[in-house]
């Protein structure tokens, strides 16, 4: 059964509030569940989290019931774990499978329940010991994040066809909240081995040439990633010590720890509201965890081993499950594990962290693995791989970490606390540098200071050539902290704001709610200027670790992009939503879909937009009735069918970095093939020029965002066949606007017949060096 709201009949029976307080009370309760980490601290463990969640849920609805109930993946049963109303000797008593009563008829289907008579509804079933007969309003929604199952949150009341519609959206929006929470305290039953990485000699490795991901420079002592905390856990101690007393303040202190951290997370990426330290703090406060190593140090164990035995007990249970998103709680609990031990061993003040002031070294890093590396304050990251993932050295960038990939997996069994420097600005590593080295470096990186403070932004969004023709630049955004330099250089407006950023800093998929509260803030720093937002772009090198797009065994060709959002239309339709929601009031806000190769798969997308349109018209919620719908250009397919393109969408904009790769056949995160990567083959540079005339030819408005953008040489080529508008990351507006300055559109338009006149790469480059 899905969702069956029924006419809400108004009677003197409600225990009624005027309309007005009503949604002040619906108001209230989102806004308290809105500071979930305080909700988390303020709890003695899971359970007393849960109770007071229903209990707050139960008071500002006005309702006598409210219960949670949690997903046992294991059984495939939902398990009541918390109600108010209910009897609560039926906790952790009543189950029930999937597709059994309206409980499981809602985790079954993925849709709210709402029922005015609940007991006359074919589905319902009862359960004795819950006493819940005099209820007979019922409404629940589904608990999830993405598609991952977590729960259901039922409120029930005495009153006949007591909840409206304002209930059912207010339920929807609590849930969405919860989910993340509620996610980690799931699954805290299912935990998995991570094993560590041993340490060994390895040979001298002084001087390492890498390729810089992010720049600016770090010297500071080194840290393995995942390997210091694993070996705590997972390997005999010379010596285990510690009481009782020492364990509580060590539990105290990592708490206090972990509460800065999160915040400090909060102020720096405002996107990270969803908890990044969540499992931690959920683990911190369930029994089974902590109470389990306070039995074993009662027994007598010191407390280092008790730390010890237990986590290994958790990291052993689920070493052969399926799921990605269990494998990366993992190492969650080697962190904290790892967290406590060293706390027992030497406190560390409030706030600071394992890896605080430390150049990491780390094979591959998850953004949201990169993200609880900020908060802790690194000073550097190698990865030692020797490949690099754009999203992942974008968002080093955009949080000014400075970031070199290396071929070199030697530095995985470095010892802890070397001396290394990261160069970001050039690519270099260097291990345990001399003093020549660092002084070198000292001084260069005071110059470069000096520099930048003597060096004030202008207004550079609107640049003009010397004969006058106007060319606008907009900003590309990927984090809500790149706004303020936007603004400062005065962009005039934002040509691509990645939305995929939001969900890869995250350990699970954001709610409607979590995207709008993001979305907002980048249509309001912008004010009336255009914000363009480029839906989800995810698969290929932007994976997630709680899909299984990861499995993929061609994810460049795969199920990425737009592909990915009309397979999983929930997805898509909640971030639709929450982008017109979050545009509500403005005039100038664009949708853009990614990787589109067919007209087909746009008027599939548009039209999930007009979709959401309507219900948002029906469900009376404010948005914006009038968005630009407009699409990237990055597929072969797309130029021998511009031209009907053309004749739907409201707008183009050239993603040159996924244009090349295509049109190429190369992938351009592959080292091994970086030379095929040409952004001056021959074939895209006419295949450009021929997007950019036929878009003029149906007068709709282009713009290039890729990395040709900023490209000195491509500049002028792409005014040559007439961009007047190119997006490109803030920090390359002055150099961008110098360029354009001393350019002339005649000139430009000769060099551009020029370049599309060679029929070699060779021919390309001899004209290039020219100019």
């Amino acid at each position: 059964m899905g969702y069956s709201l029924k006419p809400t009949i108004l009677n003197d029976e409600r225990s009624d509030m005027p309309t007005g307080g009503k949604r002040q009370h619906l108001l209230n309760m989102l806004c308290d569940l809105s500071d979930l980490s305080a909700l988390v601290t303020g709890s003695e463990n899971i359970e007393n989290f849960l109770q007071r969640t229903v209990a707050l849920v139960s008071r500002h609805l006005g309702t006598p019931v409210c219960s949670i109930y949690l997903y046992d993946e294991t059984a495939d049963e939902l398990v009541l774990k918390a109600t108010v109303g209910l009897n609560p000797d039926a906790v952790d008593r009543v189950r029930m499978g999937s597709g059994q009563g309206l409980v499981g008829t809602v985790m079954a289907t993925r849709q709210p329940v709402c029922e005015g008579h609940a007991s006359g509804n074919p589905q319902f079933r009862y359960f004795p010991e819950t006493d819940e007969l005099p209820y007979e309003s019922f409404l629940a929604v589904p608990i999830q994040k993405g598609v991952v199952k977590i729960g259901v949150l039922v409120v029930q009341h005495t009153v006949a066809d007591y909840f409206e519609t304002s209930e059912v959206m207010a339920l929807k929006a609590t849930s969405a909240q919860l989910a993340a929470v509620l996610e980690n305290a799931r699954l805290l039953m299912d935990l998995q081995r991570m094993c560590s990485v041993p340490e060994r000699p390895v040979r001298n490795l002084g001087f390492i040439k890498g390729q810089a991901a992010s720049g600016g420079f770090a010297f500071a002592r080194a840290t393995v990633w995942g390997r210091s905390h694993g070996r705590l856990v997972n390997e005999p101690a010379v010596f285990d010590s510690g009481s009782m007393a020492d364990f509580r303040r060590a539990v105290k202190k990592t708490g206090e720890q972990l509460d800065a951290l999160q915040q400090r997370c909060a102020e720096r990426l405002p996107e990270s509201a969803a908890l990044i330290f969540a499992a931690h703090l959920m683990m911190l406060k369930d029994p089974k965890f902590i109470d389990r190593m306070a039995e074993q140090i009662e027994k007598g164990d010191p407390a280092s081993r008790a730390v010890r035995e237990v986590a290994r007990h958790y990291l052993d249970l689920f070493a052969d499950s399926p799921h990605p998103y269990i494998r990366e709680k993992v190492v969650d609990i080697q962190d904290l594990a790892g967290r406590l031990l060293n706390n027992l061993a030497s406190p560390s003040p409030a706030g600071s962290g394992e890896n605080s002031g430390r150049v990491v070294i780390a094979r591959e890093l998850y953004p949201s693995e990169l993200l609880k590396l900020a908060a802790e304050s690194v000073a550097g990251i190698v990865l030692a791989n020797g490949g690099v993932t754009s999203h992942v050295a974008i968002v080093s960038r955009s949080l000014k970490i400075p970031m070199v990939v290396v071929q070199c997996p030697d530095l995985m069994h470095l010892s802890e606390a070397t001396p290394v420097l990261v160069d970001g600005e050039v690519g270099n590593v260097y291990v345990d540098p001399s003093a020549e080295i660092i002084a070198r470096f000292d001084a260069r990186h005071q110059a470069l200071q000096q520099v930048a403070r003597q060096n004030t932004p202008i207004q550079m969004g609107i640049a003009h050539t010397r004969e006058g023709t106007r060319v606008d630049l907009l900003a590309n955004i990927n984090l809500l902290g790149e706004l303020p330099l936007a603004r400062e250089m005065g962009a005039a407006g934002i040509g691509l704001y990645r939305t995929e950023f939001p969900f890869l800093i995250r350990p699970s998929f954001p709610s409607e709610t979590e995207q709008y509260l993001v979305y907002r803030q980048v249509v309001a720093a912008m004010g009336n200027k255009p914000v363009v937002f480029r839906t989800l772009d995810i698969g290929g090198e932007k994976t997630l670790a709680y899909t299984d797009s990861v499995n993929d065994p061609n994810p460049e060709l795969g199920l990425r992009s737009i592909r990915f959002t009309l397979a999983y239309r929930d997805i898509f339709e909640q971030q639709i939503r929450a982008v017109l929601r979050a545009a509500a009031g403005s005039d100038s806000v664009g949708i853009m879909f990614t990787l589109i190769s067919s007209v087909d798969d746009f008027l599939l997308a548009r039209q999930v937009v007009r979709d959401c349109l309507d219900r948002l018209k029906a469900d009376g919620l404010d948005h914006n009735d009038h968005p630009a719908i407009g699409m990237m250009v990055e597929l072969p397919s797309v130029v021998e069918t511009m031209a009907e393109f053309a004749e739907e969408a409201d707008f183009f904009s050239i993603g040159t970095n996924d244009f090349v790769q295509y049109m190429l056949g190369v992938d351009r995160s592959n080292k091994r093939v970086a030379d095929y990567y040409r952004p001056e083959h021959p074939s895209v540079l006419r295949a450009l020029e021929r997007v950019v005339r036929v878009a003029a030819d149906h007068d709709k408005p282009i713009s290039v965002c890729g990395e040709m953008g900023h490209d000195d040489q491509m500049v002028p080529f792409l005014l040559g066949i007439g961009i007047r508008r190119l997006s490109i990351d803030p920090q390359f507006m002055p150099l961008v606007h110098q360029r354009i300055a001393g350019l002339d559109v005649g000139r430009c338009k000769d060099y551009a017949r020029a370049l599309l006149s060679a029929g070699s790469i060779d021919a390309v480059q001899k004209i290039l060096v020219q100019c």
